[in-house]
């Protein structure tokens, strides 16, 4: 049978037929006029080519044919009911879900512990995923549901993507403390000529803070290449070195009495962690509490 023939509202009027065994009683039950259902019966009866119910004094008896029918009828409306269903509430005290989330040593750094203490509160049950990916596979990550979430600095994005920004960021300059090249503080003809080093998760050769000098006229000595900001309290305190990092990493980094802060002496556009995730999941209850609390958590650093 072509099921462009059948309408889904025979298909309840069916179930209502077999339920009350009467025209008028399934026209009350359905909220529609007795003539109504009568004609809903006789277009039931020409597409599946059977009477389906004979009258037998005050009620209606199903024909072999409608009996056959019933429980796949009422199976495939109640699926069809429970597929239409509003989602479920995310209720993050019970939920057991898994998220998993992507970010680089700087999210790593300044957002997760926060996250992993408002999850060990709120949401017990909910375990996090935290994995590095590099920034070209994000999009196909997500795009692929391999990731549920993304944390980094997204300038351009498809917009088949949602992006929200966390909060801005600054940079500034960190050494070793008491570094006796500075003892006038941090001049640009000092940040020029000390070594530097550089985080790159690419190893690139050179970064923002070089396209900033180079805007000046000007170039600094990468004297060291690393691919993770963690490194850098560990690197500067037996060195001459300065390292450029977010404000937020320079001052966790300053808790090291070892190391200290330095305001950048030339001027840089601020820069934004944004999170970044599949608009496709926008009914996602659960997605859109873990965006709301990064939110919530991102104000707050």
């Amino acid at each position: 049978m072509d099921l462009r023939q059948i309408d889904l509202n025979l298909m309840v009027a069916f179930e209502a037929l077999m339920e009350a065994r009467s025209v008028s009683a399934a026209a009350v039950r359905l909220g529609i006029s007795q003539p109504a259902m009568s004609g809903a019966l006789a277009r039931l009866r020409t597409v599946l080519d059977d009477a389906l119910f004979v009258r037998s004094g005050q009620v209606m008896l199903p024909t072999v044919r409608a009996v056959q029918l019933e429980t796949r009828v009422a199976s495939g409306l109640a699926q069809l009911r429970a597929a239409l269903e509003p989602p479920v509430a995310f209720d993050p005290a019970t939920s057991r879900r898994v998220f998993d989330v992507s970010g680089g040593d700087y999210a790593t750094m300044v957002i997760l512990p926060r996250l992993a203490a408002h999850l060990a509160r709120t949401a017990p049950f909910v375990d996090l995923r935290f994995r590095f990916v590099e920034k070209d596979a994000t999009v196909a990550l997500l795009d692929a549901d391999e990731l549920d979430l993304a944390l980094g600095v997204y300038p351009r994005v498809p917009k088949r993507l949602g992006l929200q920004s966390l909060f801005e960021e600054r940079f500034v300059c960190i050494t070793r403390r008491g570094h006796p090249d500075l003892q006038g503080g941090m001049t640009l003809d000092t940040f020029v000529k000390l070594p530097h080093v550089l985080v790159t998760e690419r190893g690139d050769a050179a970064g923002v803070v070089d396209e900033a000098l180079a805007a000046l006229g000007l170039e600094r000595h990468i004297k060291l290449i690393v691919p993770h900001v963690l490194v850098i309290p560990s690197v500067l305190p037996g060195s001459d070195m300065v390292a450029s990092v977010g404000a937020r990493a320079g001052k966790l980094f300053a808790r090291n009495a070892a190391v200290e802060i330095h305001e950048l002496p030339f001027s840089m556009a601020p820069w934004r962690l944004s999170m970044l995730w599949s608009r496709q999941k926008a009914g996602d209850l659960g997605l859109a509490w873990l965006r709301t609390t990064l939110v919530k958590i991102g104000s707050q650093v």
